[in-house]
């Protein structure tokens, strides 16, 4: 471990601190956690998080768990301004790295139905999985160890282990 992750470390314990004094055990850690600035933790009353050991974040990381669990394995990194919604499960196993502005949910709104109906299917992302800047991870999701999604992507179904996955664009516009 480097030592502006032990500097990070130290710094970021009176948040943790304060993160279980307020959710307790919905929320579970270890005290080597590297949080950046403006790091926004939220749990609802049946939510739960589980961040492995040695986890990395940069500035703007956003985690949410609302009704659902979220798991984040060992020493996985998250640049600037990721964001993780949970509504049912997210699992992300250890060794990740996760570029600038990337969103996980595992959910979805059916826009044509009143605000709140929300469709639900758990995203998994297996281990030392690398996501590139500005990717998108939507419900149901499966994404395979060892695999390595570009930058710009949308992802949603399965992606093999070792993986490349690289999304083009058509630039197509539909009516609805």
């Amino acid at each position: 471990m480097n030592f502006e992750i032990i500097i990070r470390a130290i710094l970021s314990l009176p948040k943790l601190l304060y993160l279980k004094c307020k959710y307790r055990n919905r929320i579970i850690f270890s005290p080597v956690q590297s949080f950046g600035k403006s790091t926004d933790i939220k749990i609802d009353k049946r939510g739960s998080i589980k961040i492995g050991k040695e986890t990395v974040s940069r500035s703007g990381f956003f985690l949410r768990a609302e009704g659902g669990s979220l798991s984040i394995g060992d020493k996985c990194f998250f640049n600037t301004n990721c964001s993780i919604t949970c509504m049912e499960r997210i699992t992300i196993g250890k060794g990740c790295q996760i570029a600038n502005n990337v969103v996980i949910v595992d959910h979805d709104h059916d826009y044509r139905k009143p605000l709140g109906n929300y469709q639900t299917k758990p995203v998994i992302i297996g281990s030392h999985v690398w996501i590139g800047a500005n990717c998108t991870i939507l419900k149901g999701s499966q994404i395979g160890d060892g695999a390595v999604i570009g930058a710009g992507s949308v992802v949603k179904g399965k992606i093999k282990e070792n993986t490349v996955y690289i999304q083009k664009r058509n630039d197509k516009i539909m009516d609805i």
